[in-house]
């Protein structure tokens, strides 16, 4: 571990991909620049939008695959080009694919593992490995080249590399995302996952008062040891939230485990879509995203730019652009008017649909926030009910949904008596912070386990405490079988690199390898393994001598990292088994 620590902070640059669910982009600071100004951080400002001629810091999470399933194209470039393919009738066998990062988030309810494909816009599948690799390939082997230009050229074995997930997601996808990028050729041991709520704190703490906006008089003032602040990172897909305290020497310590849900900015995209559903119904709109990509392209980017600069104060009618074939898709296939489509839905006096142009009441757009709105308040108002949470007065809003006046007015107003403040740029704030976080991971000195981990063992049986449906008969002796062993419970505070040990022994004699299941559960004190909520999250095998004779087994878990690891030692002839653990 400290070996891997070591090698990480010799590497020339630290280099952060911040692949998100509706936008992804890469920054960079070398180590000395780092030491003399950690604020020096570059970011590639070339992203462009062609048919809109918008350039930006990030690029749209979507990549492109030919009829054979290669990598075309990424971000901008593979939005226009599956549009041109579209509008010559011949992207029916391309892959194109959009916003699939929250395929990895637990609440979907899908097992996550190694081999699992993807589904495109047409339902088509690649390997997900494929995809995601794809990407942190493209943004990785874009940085470099840019690096090349200016200049500074860089070989990609003295980066360390930085990849950015959401504090709330589970060890699986924390470890799907780390064999993503060892299929981009970066080595496990140049690359760190970083968490992004906690990328994002970080890079505040250096932020000068003129680059943080509130209320009037505001600054991001926690440098007293002890000072809690809440940080709500709004991304395109997830809301993560942490409580932190900050330590003398500018360390940051996790005062309540990371939680949210998927109540990103895509959640207003998917109340836009259904909108539009009450009005012309779910079969047209299909068809036209279907036929009509390039339309269906310009429409998503028109919803951003509104999302984008709705307010509050916002009043009367606002105009939104939409392509002429939508309306006359409706009329093809059903015979009747948009006009009659309208007077039979329930936007009806509200809403005029003109050509290219949809006029409708402020409050009506303003009212797709809703649903999301209602989902983040309710929440960080639960965690502020949470004992150790309790007097926490400071929110800090990061994340590029953060940058909304919709939701940060909303935030505000619902938490008159805490101050609320956002950073300039909020959205690059994890992608930054990230890089920061790769110069100087000690900052985060403790976390809380979001999950109890354990392993099952079968202990003597004892009528007393163990129900017979677990009793078990063992090389002649009564064991209770499937008994959760709780290394560390949900909830608890624990040290980064902090190890928590046990030791195991053999069931038979001439056992040539112990096999520790690795459990987690929610519950603070799951009793077995095989009751509800606790999932089984990988193996280690240790391997053992052919002995006559019962033999020990040391297993330590090395919790508070951002990925957990695990190592065990056969205790009479020391060897050592350890590495990043198999979740998938």
């Amino acid at each position: 571990m400290a070996s891997a620590v070591t090698a990480k902070k010799e590497k020339m640059m630290v280099a952060a991909i911040d692949f998100g669910t509706t936008y992804s982009g890469y920054a960079f600071s070398l180590k000395t620049d780092y030491n003399a100004d950690p604020t020096k951080i570059s970011i590639n400002q070339g992203w462009v939008a062609g048919s809109m001629a918008v350039s930006s810091y990030k690029a749209p999470t979507v990549v492109l695959f030919d009829q054979k399933g290669e990598f075309n194209s990424f971000g901008y470039e593979a939005e226009d080009a599956y549009s041109e393919l579209a509008l010559d009738n011949e992207h029916h066998d391309w892959y194109y694919f959009s916003r699939f990062k929250m395929r990895l988030h637990h609440e979907n309810n899908q097992k996550i593992h190694r081999d699992m494909d993807l589904q495109d816009d047409k339902g088509r599948k690649l390997p997900a490995i494929t995809v995601f690799g794809k990407v942190i390939w493209y943004l990785k082997d874009h940085m470099l080249k840019a690096l090349k230009k200016r200049g500074t050229e860089m070989k990609n074995e003295d980066i360390h590399w930085i990849i950015t997930v959401p504090a709330i997601w589970a060890d699986s996808a924390k470890q799907f995302m780390r064999e993503a990028a060892y299929k981009a050729d970066i080595a496990g041991s140049q690359l760190t996952i970083a968490l992004e709520p906690e990328a994002a704190s970080l890079y505040c703490q250096y932020l000068p008062t003129e680059k943080i906006h509130g209320t009037a008089g505001l600054t991001f003032d926690v440098a007293s040891t002890g000072s809690k602040y809440m940080v709500i990172d709004l991304g395109g897909g997830t809301a993560d939230i942490t409580v932190h305290e900050r330590h003398s020497g500018g360390g940051l310590r996790e005062v309540h485990k990371a939680s949210g849900g998927a109540w990103g900015g895509t959640r207003v995209d998917e109340a836009f879509k259904q909108m539009l559903i009450k009005i012309i119904g779910a079969p047209v709109l299909d068809k036209f995203c279907e036929e009509h990509r390039a339309d269906y392209l310009y429409l998503q980017r028109e919803l951003e730019v509104k999302k984008r600069t709705m307010k509050p104060s916002t009043s009367g009618k606002i105009t939104l652009k939409v392509p002429v074939n939508l309306r006359e898709a409706y009329t093809k296939e059903t015979g009747e008017s948009i006009e009659d489509a309208i007077k039979g839905s329930p936007y009806a006096g509200k809403l005029v649909w003109h050509s290219d142009k949809i006029r409708l009441d402020a409050t009506i757009f303003k009212g797709l926030f809703k649903d999301c709105i209602d989902k983040i308040v309710e929440h960080i108002r639960d965690l502020l009910n949470h004992p150790e949470v309790k007097g926490t007065d400071l929110m800090l809003m990061v994340g590029g949904f953060s940058e909304s006046e919709m939701m940060h007015d909303a935030i505000e107003n619902a938490f008159k008596k805490c101050r609320v403040i956002i950073p300039e740029d909020a959205g690059l704030c994890v992608m930054k912070g990230a890089v920061i976080f790769g110069h100087r991971p000690v900052a985060i000195t403790s976390r809380v386990s979001r999950y109890t981990y354990g392993i099952n063992i079968s202990p003597p049986f004892d009528p007393n405490s163990h129900p017979e449906s677990h009793k078990v008969t063992i090389g002649g002796r009564d064991r209770c079988q499937n008994v959760f062993k709780s290394y560390i419970r949900e909830g608890e505070s624990i040290r980064v690199g902090e190890e928590r040990s046990g030791r195991h022994i053999t069931l038979n004699t001439h056992q040539t390898e112990m096999l520790l299941n690795i459990f987690a559960s929610p519950k603070k004190t799951p009793q077995f393994v095989d009751e509800p909520e606790v999932e089984l999250l990988g193996q280690v095998v240790v391997q053992l001598p052919d002995r006559d004779e019962l033999i020990k087994v040391e297993v330590k878990m090395i919790f508070g990292e951002t990925e957990l690891h695990v190592e065990a030692q056969e205790m009479s002839t020391n060897n050592k088994y350890t590495s990043f653990f198999d979740f998938l």
